[in-house]
């Protein structure tokens, strides 16, 4: 009983590789050790590395040690915390190395893994991890658009990463654009331990783009990111707005021009040539207004009124609508002419009403004296009657 039991003890330690330094000769004493990840970025300052590895019973009950770049400079126990659990071995011959690093620095580092045991006897893995911070220096070039950046003109807009965590290619994302630029290009550049990136954008800018906030954000993987920002200086030719136009109160015309464009446009009134005018100007950082007041002689409704909008880019005029109204004056003389006439007409129309109420009383009341005479005649024609 006792030899069947002790049979079935080696057989599950044979399976599970336990005792894998106790096989016989031609058995696999060979290290392997299995990293999931090449390249991992540290998170303030602290880093995940999933680890397991394989080797003989008799190193197995060594020392783990993790160095930074050679083995020459182990890391403190302070600096290595064992994190068991995430590579999570169930029945194999693999033992877990599974470790937090702290206080990795931001320049990135090369992380090795070794076996110590015995009378300074040790096994170095050849397998390195690389342990970086991804955040990056994000750049939009170029960094000014004050001289090419035309409306209407398709314009290239370059996002550049001078550095970032190798295999871990970063999300670029793009704000602030009126409507969805185009991405062309995307490419990496090999630089030493990092890899340069950039993404390329053709983007057709309109006037309200103008002094726009560009931003380029770069994502690495779930917590991090950078991002750069530049302000968008937008040239775009003359537009006279339809809220120009002009009134006409009896003899004062007022005239408003609305006008947008970068460089601000100059506003011109051809009919203000030689002409005694009063004029207003103020401005935005995209619209200009200009208004003039004039008294003028003859104007028709066929006459016209045109305001000329120009920069460096070119010109632009319209022919404003002109709105012909009657003074003030004039329309407080015809109210008050208008709520006498009928403050007339009212009197006019009570004066006969009571004209016609009393004609109609006197032709049909009968007066007092004449019934008074009447019953009198008819008493002494009586009495004269009578024997």
């Amino acid at each position: 009983m006792m030899k069947w039991r002790l049979l079935s003890v080696l057989l599950f330690l044979f399976m599970t590789g336990l005792c894998n330094g106790c096989l016989g000769p031609g058995g696999d004493y060979s290290f392997r050790l299995r990293l999931t990840e090449k390249c991992i970025e540290t998170e303030r300052g602290r880093v995940r590395i999933p680890c397991a590895f394989t080797a003989p019973m008799r190193a197995l009950s060594g020392r783990q040690v993790w160095f930074r770049g050679s083995p020459e400079f182990p890391l403190s126990p302070a600096d290595v915390q064992k994190k068991p659990g995430l590579m999570r071995p169930m029945i194999s011959t693999e033992s877990e190395c599974s470790v937090v690093l702290r206080n990795t620095p931001d320049t990135p580092e090369e992380y090795g893994f070794m076996l110590e045991w015995g009378a300074n006897e040790r096994h170095i893995f050849p397998d390195r991890v690389k342990v970086a911070s991804c955040l990056a220096k994000v750049e939009l070039t170029p960094r000014t658009y004050s001289e090419n950046l035309l409306a209407g003109k398709e314009t290239f807009l370059n996002c550049s990463l001078s550095k970032h965590c190798p295999g871990i290619d970063p999300k670029i994302t793009w704000n602030g654009f009126i409507s969805t630029p185009k991405v062309m290009q995307k490419s990496k550049k090999e630089m030493h331990e990092y890899s340069g990136y950039s993404e390329r954008v053709l983007y057709t800018p309109v006037p309200e783009d103008h002094q726009a906030e560009i931003t380029c954000e770069a994502m690495f993987g779930k917590n991090q990111s950078a991002s750069a920002k530049t302000v968008l200086t937008v040239h775009s030719h003359p537009q006279i707005l339809n809220s120009s136009a002009c009134s006409l109160q009896q003899d004062q015309l007022a005239c408003v021009c609305v006008s947008q464009g970068v460089p601000l446009p100059d506003i011109h009134w051809p009919l203000l040539q030689n002409k005694p005018h009063i004029t207003e100007s103020s401005e935005s950082y995209v619209t200009a207004r200009s208004t003039f007041t004039m008294t003028v002689v003859n104007f028709t409704s066929n006459s016209t009124v045109m305001c000329v909008s120009r920069n460096y880019l070119g010109q632009t005029n319209m022919t404003l609508p002109v709105n012909i109204t009657e003074g003030l004056t004039n329309a407080y003389r015809w109210t008050i002419k208008g709520l006498l006439i009928a403050l007339f007409i009212i009197l006019a129309f009570c004066v006969i009403c009571f004209w016609i109420k009393a004609k109609y009383q006197k032709l049909t009341e009968v007066p007092y004296s004449s019934l008074e005479k009447t019953a009198e005649t008819m008493n002494t024609e009586n009495n004269t009657k009578t024997p």
